[in-house]
């Protein structure tokens, strides 16, 4: 994190720290009197009369609801999902976790052993870093070259087995997955599992434009159909599942595209990092091997040396998965609690999947009194449409996790309205503190989190839309007027 970045998320943890010492009072406290009259006006006038809403506030200091509509109303909640993947990765991995990616040879063979580590190569952490996306790997080849190990003989090995190997979801729409917020989900992943293009025009009008990828990989194959001239509107798109991607459109000035997804996270992170270790002075003779090298008990053989380990701490990646509404991040979170939670359960052979992650996830919901058969978590992320909540199910979740060891990440991972994240120009000049989860797809926005008032009042809240046929950019107006008045309250 930047010192700025560092700052903020301080600021929120001493602001919403102080809050849990305030709203600790005596079951009899009184209940806020919260303005239900001005809410229930304003969410009785939307902009379209078909659209769908539902909310909920619940006072923290005494553990009341004190404003509902449609409260148990099951919605589509789009990325206010990510709340349930953030709690159980808190709740199932420890507010103390850590990724680990192990470097290792084992004889001849360079080993690489993926934790599901979401940020290896993240563009976001890099450049508030002020790191080079590669700046891991570059760490990686200055240990092969100190332990003399400048010409690798043998195969490059990666062991992916901590998750399984559906990278893509099946209920993702097929569009989505040509986009670069429904990159595959790895055991390893880099730059967000996507490619990022840069064109820029030929000497003559009417030639193919010039090009280049960030990361450089051997893997893709670029149809260059984008004409250098006319009008600047560049475009790319990967039509299939493979790394065969087209530019097309005319180029007349050097242009950074969309970033793209690819299909297989560990192939291409076995690409970067050989073809950047090869960069750093370190080859690698053989060819790119999938193996488990790991057994079930996460022991390794004993003819495996480990020479480095990556960390990342939860936080990091709650954080990216929160503000910024990452999704990758968010389908890493869940695949790791759901592995974590198998292998306390003792299931003999544990894996990471959407399937143990909806496990971990229903096992918070019982802790927390939510009712696991009224709710469906199909994805970490939000992306799935089919996914379904109420806000009295958010609502019960954020309290549950207001009093939870883990809420120093929990809360530290929402989005400070004003200040960062998906809500830095929302809410400008409100009375008190915002922190929530954004949410929004085609239909749907929602927004779910906490508010404190300049009394240090706590309160939880959700108010999630539907069923919207128009823009739906005025009803996240709404929400922050729905914030601001309780806040004011």
């Amino acid at each position: 994190m930047t010192s700025q970045r560092r700052e903020l998320a301080c600021n929120l943890l001493l602001i919403l720290g102080l809050s849990v010492a305030t709203v600790t009072g005596p079951a009899g406290s009184a209940t806020a009197q919260v303005p239900v009259t001005e809410l229930n006006r304003l969410l009785g006038k939307l902009p379209e009369p078909n659209a769908i809403c539902s909310a909920a506030v619940v006072d923290l200091q005494t553990g009341r609801r004190v404003f509902g509509l449609n409260t148990d109303r099951p919605m589509i909640p789009a990325s206010n999902v990510k709340l349930f993947a953030l709690a159980a990765a808190v709740e199932v991995l420890g507010p103390d976790f850590q990724f680990r990616t192990v470097l290792a040879t084992r004889g001849s063979d360079l080993v690489v052993i993926g934790d599901g580590d979401p940020s290896l190569g993240d563009p976001v952490s890099s450049k508030e870093d002020g790191r080079e996306i590669t700046a891991v790997i570059d760490e990686w080849a200055a240990v092969l070259k100190e332990r003399g190990l400048s010409n690798v003989k043998g195969d490059l090995i990666i062991d992916e087995s901590i998750f399984d190997d559906r990278w893509v979801h099946p209920e993702w729409p097929a569009e989505d997955i040509r986009r670069r917020y429904a990159a595959p989900v790895g055991a390893l992943n880099f730059n967000e599992n996507c490619i990022e293009v840069t064109v820029w025009p030929a000497r003559r009008a009417g030639q193919p434009v010039q090009w280049s990828a960030r990361p450089r990989t051997s893997l893709i194959d670029v149809k260059n159909r984008c004409k250098s001239g006319g009008r600047n509107r560049p475009t790319i798109d990967r039509p299939s599942p493979t790394f065969q991607y087209v530019l097309g459109g005319s180029c007349t000035k050097r242009s950074t595209l969309q970033s793209v997804p690819v299909p297989d996270p560990g192939l291409f992170f076995a690409d970067v990092l050989r073809l950047r270790l090869a960069d750093q002075g370190v080859t690698i003779a053989g060819r790119v091997r999938r193996e488990r090298v790991r057994d079930a008990s996460e022991q390794l053989p004993a003819d495996c040396e480990i020479l480095a380990v990556h960390t990342t701490p939860l936080l990091r990646v709650a954080a990216r998965a929160g503000k910024d509404s990452q999704n990758l991040f968010a389908e890493c979170l869940l695949k790791r609690a759901g592995y974590e939670f198998a292998k306390t359960r003792g299931t003999a052979d544990p894996i990471g999947s959407w399937e143990t992650g909806r496990a971990s996830v229903q096992a918070l919901m019982s802790r927390a009194g939510i009712d696991p058969d009224a709710v469906v978590i199909s994805d970490g992320s939000g992306l799935s449409r089919a996914n379904r909540a109420s806000v009295s199910d958010f609502v019960k979740l954020l309290a549950y996790m207001q009093r939870h060891r883990g809420w120093d990440v929990f809360g530290r991972s929402l989005s400070v309205a004003g200040r960062d994240g998906l809500l830095r120009k929302r809410m400008n000049g409100v009375p008190g503190l915002v922190c929530a989860k954004t949410g929004y797809m085609q239909g749907v926005r929602t927004l779910s989190g906490y508010v404190e008032t300049p009394d240090g009042r706590l309160y939880c809240f959700s108010v999630l839309f539907n069923n919207i046929k128009k823009a739906t950019r005025p009803f996240s107006k709404i929400q922050d007027q729905f914030c601001r008045i309780l806040a004011s309250g």
